[in-house]
C-alpha cells in the first residue's frame, strides 16, 4: 500500500470516528492534530509526493468498500484539502 492509500484509509477511519462518537465541533481541531501525530501523517505526507485530483479519485474508487460512503467521501475532500489539491470547476 502506497503513502496516498495509507493516508486515505487513515482519513476514512478518522471521519468514521468523528461521525460515530458524536464529539463536539470545538474538539475536532485538537483531535485532528493528535490523530495525525499518532498515525504518522508527517512521514506519509513527505512520502506521498505530487498528487492530482485524479490520483485521489483513483484511490477513492479502489477503496470505496473501505467504509461508509459518507466517511469515504469526507475523507477524499479532507485529503484534498490536506494535500492542497484543488478540483477545477467546469
Amino acid at each position: 500500500m502506497n503513502a496516498l492509500e495509507r493516508l486515505f484509509l487513515l482519513e476514512v477511519d478518522f471521519h468514521r470516528k468523528l461521525r460515530t462518537q458524536a464529539l463536539g465541533k470545538a474538539m475536532i481541531g485538537g483531535l485532528r492534530t493528535s490523530y495525525a501525530l499518532q498515525c504518522g501523517y508527517e512521514g506519509l505526507l513527505r512520502d506521498v509526493g505530487p498528487v492530482t485530483v485524479r490520483d485521489i479519485e483513483k484511490v477513492r474508487e479502489r477503496l470505496t468498500m473501505a467504509g461508509d460512503s459518507r466517511d469515504v467521501l469526507t475523507a477524499r475532500d479532507s485529503l484534498m484539502q490536506l494535500l492542497g489539491v484543488r478540483q477545477l470547476e467546469g
